[in-house]
């Protein structure tokens, strides 16, 4: 359920609702590194809950601006434990934050716009109450530029930031914290007649970083997942007319 209002460039609105889902087949299993055996978590239960979010936006010639805050109260959220291997429901959580953004078009052809999240992630009750849930970063940011050179193609790039996070599986929040990164991607496509041409370079300064990784305790070590590096990504399209 929600409520809007828009006038002289404003927009305001305000929602409630609620959220559900199963777990997804790749969280129903793990895999013990210690005996090579895959773990089963077959008994996971429905993640739900309820958010609320408010927000406003505004429009002003060429430059547009909005924000909104929000907070999710989740039971039986599903998430990875370090220690059993396997993903398991976790205590009550609560998600809170601020999501923003900020665009201009400087010229006809030429437009920036740039991002910024904060969010906190903690247990709202149980062992871990007030703790951080592992792996959810406070900030998270992005900046992106286009260019439309009409025949000629069109043009982006953008730079993206996720700030630090606690270690999958640091419930208790005295480990280390994952370093955030930053990273580069390019755009451009092409319209030939009825046929387009994209072209995309992910991670394009090729960063060496770990989008996940989790403490174990039964190990008493850390163990990083990398992410890919710099990828090509080339994609064709014909529109029969």
């Amino acid at each position: 359920a929600g409520l809007a209002y828009d006038a002289a460039g404003w927009h305001v609105y305000g929602k409630v609702g609620t959220t559900f889902r199963f777990a997804n087949t790749d969280e129903l299993f793990g895999y013990d590194s210690l005996t090579g055996n895959p773990v089963f978590a077959g008994n996971l239960k429905p993640q739900h809950g309820t958010i609320g979010e408010i927000g406003a936006g505004y429009r002003a010639g060429t430059v547009s601006a909005q924000a909104s805050i929000y907070q999710m109260d989740l039971e039986d959220e599903i998430g990875y434990d370090g220690a059993l291997f396997a993903n398991v429901n976790f205590d009550p959580t609560q998600r809170r934050g601020l999501e923003s953004e900020l665009a201009w078009q400087a010229t006809s052809t030429l437009k920036l716009k740039a991002s910024y999240t904060y969010s906190e992630a903690r247990f709202r009750e149980g062992t871990y109450r007030d703790n951080d849930v592992p792996m959810v970063p406070k900030n998270k940011a992005a900046l992106q530029l286009n260019w439309n050179g009409g025949a000629l193609g069109q043009y982006g790039i953008t730079g993206n930031y996720v700030g630090e996070r606690r270690f999958s599986g640091d419930y208790a929040n005295i480990r280390k914290l994952l370093d955030g990164y930053t990273t580069v991607d390019l755009f451009a496509s092409w319209e030939i007649g009825a046929l387009t041409i994209s072209a995309r370079v992910l991670n394009a300064t090729d960063k060496r970083y770990a989008p996940f990784a989790l403490y174990s305790p039964s190990n008493a070590d850390y163990y990083y997942f990398p992410a890919d590096g710099r990828s090509f990504f080339l994609t064709t399209r014909y529109t029969f007319k």
